[in-house]
């Protein structure tokens, strides 16, 4: 067994549950209060380089809250927390909101950059609630502002992919 604690670990997999669903904060709030529990078929940490990788079919539940990832990548140099990707054919994430609805997500690479408090999907990207959808090769959202930007997906080579943003929503509201 492991000799020093993995509190700050824990730690960094409560923050991955937080920041992975732009709506987190229209959660059901006892989630956040609920153990994390978390299985994949092997993990490797190095505290000198302050990394934690989970590979193979990575499940994460807290609550109402359900991830699934082909590798969940934490980078935590010194303990503080920098990076977090999570890369599956795709990432999936379900939750339900305080007001009982279930907000669903997929998309093939999931960052959330913690100093610049950007969470980005890319990659068929799709966020819905009931029949509400929106979807884009790219979308990021700030959980510091709120906003939300979407539409093409960034190469390797820094320059943007053409692709559309396509969204649905239903009214609330009947005419009468």
């Amino acid at each position: 067994m492991y000799d020093q604690p993995i509190s700050p670990l824990t730690k960094t997999t409560a923050l991955l549950l937080l920041c992975l669903l732009p709506l987190s904060a229209l959660a059901v709030r006892e989630d956040v209060e609920q153990p994390v529990n978390l299985e994949a078929d092997s993990v490797v940490f190095n505290k000198q380089a302050g990394t934690a990788v989970y590979t193979g079919r990575v499940e994460i539940s807290q609550g109402t809250l359900r991830i699934t990832a082909d590798r969940i990548e934490i980078s935590a140099p010194g303990n503080e927390i920098q990076s977090i990707r999570a890369a599956g054919r795709p990432v999936n994430f379900r939750q339900t909101m305080d007001n009982g609805r279930q907000a669903v997500g997929k998309a093939e690479l999931i960052q959330y950059l913690v100093p610049q408090k950007l969470l980005v999907l890319t990659g068929g990207a799709t966020l819905s609630q009931d029949r509400d959808t929106f979807a884009s090769n790219r979308i990021e959202y700030s959980t510091a502002t709120g906003e939300l930007k979407a539409g093409g997906s960034t190469s390797t080579a820094g320059t943007q992919k053409p692709g559309r943003v396509r969204a649905t929503f239903y009214p609330t509201n009947k005419a009468q």
